[in-house]
């Protein structure tokens, strides 16, 4: 489902429950409500994950509206505690029910590499995932950190359908070309890439552009650093 004015994509996992991946917008959150009641015919009470790829606000923007509809917990990429950590390298770390309190206090100094809206981000996330976790309660779905865009960035690969579903990892551009965007870390995205490219993919889902149905989607993948 795709906010028109965003043009931000958000995904619904239709399994046993349901899982929404990046919320996008309220607008988004609607039409997800709109397609699991009137498509699905299933009940709201049905999602019980919500899955941030990463921590932009185009992606998270209606997570408090969709948590309000479901009360499900919120999960994003565990490399934001990891960040954490390496800034009090050489010093005492704090307990993570100290470094709650400091971040629900106000901006932390520690979150440099993060835009500064990432500290009210992170008061959002329950769950923490870590690299090649099952997806709690959907073990189908394995998490793939994806660094590169930004240093949180996270994909969902489900070997057994041959789906990745990326977030901003990789978009499509204009006649559905599959675009890998980088930041400021050239090694991490390479190594990124060639993650991606061994993976068995014949669906890929970007954060934002159409979905890729190939045998090879990122064969002909460009790169932007």
């Amino acid at each position: 489902m795709t906010d028109r004015f965003s043009m931000s994509n958000t995904y619904l996992l239709n399994d046993t429950r349901l899982v929404v991946v990046d919320p996008g917008s309220e607008l988004n959150v609607r039409l997800v409500q709109r397609y699991i009641q009137h498509f699905l015919h299933r009940a709201l009470s049905d999602i019980d994950l919500i899955v941030l790829t990463h921590l932009h606000n185009d992606h998270t923007a209606g997570v408090e509206a969709m948590r309000a509809l479901t009360r499900a917990p919120v999960a994003a990429s565990s490399a934001v505690l990891r960040l954490i950590e390496n800034r009090y390298e050489g010093r005492v770390m704090p307990r993570l029910s100290q470094l709650a309190g400091q971040v629900l206090s106000g901006p932390l100094p520690y979150l440099d590499m993060f835009p500064p809206v990432y500290a009210e981000q992170m008061k959002r996330v329950d769950l923490w995932l870590n690299e090649l976790d099952g997806l709690p309660g959907h073990p189908d779905w394995r998490v793939l950190l994806s660094p590169g865009h930004t240093p949180d960035s996270l994909c969902l690969h489900n070997a057994s359908t041959k789906e990745l579903l990326c977030g901003d990892t990789v978009i499509t551009v204009q006649g559905g070309a599959p675009l890998l965007r980088g930041g400021s870390h050239r090694r991490q995205l390479e190594a990124t890439l060639q993650i991606l490219r061994n993976l068995p993919v014949f669906y890929l889902y970007p954060g934002h552009g159409r979905p890729i149905l190939s045998r090879r989607p990122l064969s002909n993948v460009e790169v932007e650093w």
